[in-house]
Formats: C-alpha cells, structure tokens, sequence
C-alpha cells in the first residue's frame, strides 16, 4: 500500500461526501470566522472522520474501485486498454456530475436530508451545542449520505461497463494491489474463481471484519489530525476552500511539506502506513491460499509483468505525486516501506508450496 496514492484515494473520496454533505438543502451559513472556525467544530470533524471511513469502507466491500472508474478513465492508455467508446466515456462523465451535484434529487437522500434537519437544533448547525446522542445520529447520517452516494455511482458506472471491461477493471487493481488503499474478494473475481471459492473468500473477509473495523476507527482518527494540520496548513496559504478540486493538488505539495517539517504528523502517517499493511498483508495472503496453481500463476503474471498500459498509469501517478527516479518505489522519508513487486510478499512465495500449493483444483488444502 502506497502512502502518497493512499493520501490521494482517501482525499478524493473524503471531498466527495463533503460535496454530497453540502447538498443537505444548502450548507450552513458560513461565519464571520469562515472554514478556519468552523473545520474544528463536532459538524465538520465527524463529518471529516465519517468521510474517510465511508471511502474505505467502500473498497473493503469492492465499490470504492468502481466509483474510482471515473477519474481513471480520464487516462486515454486506459480507454484504450479497456476499448471504451467515446459514447460511454461521455455516460461515465454525465454519472459523475449528476452523482456529485444532483443527489438533491435522489429520494433516498431527500429522506436522509429531512432525517437530518429534524435533529437539528435552530441556530447550531455545526453542533456546538448538541449532546453526544444527537452527533452520534448526524454521524449516522451522514454516513448513509456518503455510501448512498458511492453505491449510486458505482451502480451507474458498473452499469455502462462490459463485463470484459469490469474484468479489466479487475485485473487492474490485483496489478497494483501494492499502491491499493485495501483489497477486497471481488478483486479476484477476473481469475474466474468458482462459487466455492468466492464463498471461502467472503468468509475470509467475515472472519476479519472486527479486526477490519478497529484498524479503520484508528486510521480514521489519525487522518483526522493528519487532515486538520493539512486544513491548518492551507489556511496559512490563504487556500480557496471553496474549490474543492482544486485543492486536491495543494493539498499533496502540503503533505509532503508537513512531512519533513512536523514530527507528528510523519509520525502518525508511518504508524498508520505501517499498521495498514500489516492488516492488508494478512488478509490478502488467506486470499492467495484460496486460489489453484493456474490461477495463482496467472495473479503472478499480473503482478510481476503488467500489462503496458498499467506500467505506463502507474508512472503517471507516481509522477503527478512527486515521486520519481530512484525513489519512485519507496515511501518518503523512511526506507521498506513499500517496495515495487510487493504486491505478493516474497515469503508467501517461498512458502506456498509448504502450505499446500500448488494445486489444480478446488479441494480444500
């Protein structure tokens, strides 16, 4: 797993539900003081930590990477691997405007918004003054908010792909499982797994949901601090908060800066990388011991000789975070954080055949 692209994944996905959030009939009236009063009330930190929960939540149970369709397919090396017309390209564009500025419209989310005015008291619409009852039912909200909204788009998306095209969808992310915010079983779905198999890797990911949940609460509150000295940061730059895709890329020169100069805030990013690995590492290798040899080869050659196109994505991706040259494959600073071709750890290679591997069918090891 890969800081920078990490960073990048949960921003996007965290500045999606703040737009969706906005459309709750209107956003509050700003205050005299602007975002850089508001952003440390109970509102907008949980609003914050619900976000980031929410965006990787949504790859855990395999629709963060669908709704991450959409700015990949802005890739021409993409729509040509995955030959997606110029028609569905436009589709794919049209979904993501009237996902992100009309779900006003949705009656689900009219539900929600009225759900959600009637807890709310007159006169504190950042929650300054409500009971921890009464944030934990916003909290709730908004929650549904964010999925209903990355489920709506992922639906739409999945929709207008083929299967071959969501097959490529696939392989994609089992190729750059290393630079994956985390995996999820449906990944594995373009080594054509038999139902028994995908039966084994839901109970996988059943049997690690608890501990799934517990490393997401702690990533979550670490990037809430992680964010709010990034806000702090940008507020000092005189930043436009009201661009929210623009700040996108201030907000990536700002991590790198906070990262050289701010000892916690390098602290928290490295536990966090370090402890999301882990988790990831075990998770997907029980994933591995559900595949037979030909499909284990086959992730092998994903995963050691991409194709192009894949190459040339992910070059661009590192470029555009500032990562290049002889550290294009490590987390800065720091060193074996992350390792290109780690994608399958070494030791689970050596020891495969020792676990029961290779076989060719789908018995039970």
């Amino acid at each position: 797993m890969q800081t920078r692209f990490l960073l990048a994944t949960v921003s996007c996905l965290f500045l999606f539900s703040f737009e969706l959030s906005a459309q709750e009939g209107g956003p509050p009236a700003m205050p005299s003081g602007g975002f850089a009063q508001i952003r440390q009330t109970p509102r907008m930190l949980e609003g914050m930590k619900t976000g980031m929960k929410t965006g990787i939540r949504s790859f855990w149970n395999g629709r963060g990477a669908s709704f991450m369709v959409v700015p990949l397919l802005n890739e021409p090396e993409v729509r040509e691997a995955w030959a997606v017309s110029d028609e569905q390209h436009q589709q794919i564009q049209d979904i993501q405007r009237t996902t992100m500025f009309g779900m006003q419209n949705h009656p689900e989310f009219q539900d929600l918004t009225a759900e959600m005015r009637a807890i709310q008291t007159p006169g504190d619409p950042f929650l300054q003054n409500a009971d921890a009852e009464t944030r934990k039912k916003f909290q709730d909200i908004q929650e549904r908010m964010a999925t209903l909204g990355i489920n709506t788009m992922a639906d739409a998306v999945e929709s207008l792909l083929t299967p071959e095209q969501q097959r490529k969808m696939k392989e994609l992310q089992l190729a750059n499982m290393s630079e994956m915010p985390v995996i999820s079983p449906n990944m594995f779905e373009a080594l054509d797994l038999t139902d028994a198999q995908k039966q084994q890797m839901e109970g996988i990911k059943k049997e690690l949901e608890p501990e799934f949940e517990r490393n997401l609460e702690e990533f979550a509150n670490g990037q809430v601090i992680i964010m709010s000295k990034m806000l702090g940061e940008l507020e000092k730059q005189g930043g436009d908060f009201t661009n929210v895709r623009g700040m996108q890329e201030k907000m990536q020169a700002i991590a790198k800066k906070l990262t050289a100069e701010d000892p916690e805030f390098k602290r928290i990013q490295e536990d966090l990388l370090t402890k999301g690995k882990l988790f990831v590492t075990q998770f997907k290798t029980k994933m591995f011991d559900v595949l037979t040899d030909e499909q284990w080869a086959r992730l092998q050659e994903l995963t050691d000789n991409p194709p192009e196109y894949v190459l040339s994505l992910r070059k661009k991706m590192r470029e555009r975070m500032g990562i290049g040259g002889e550290q294009a494959g490590a987390w800065q600073p720091g060193t074996d954080s992350w390792k290109p071709g780690e994608a399958i750890p070494e030791e689970y290679r050596q020891n495969r055949p020792a676990r029961g591997f290779p076989r060719s069918d789908n018995t039970e090891p």
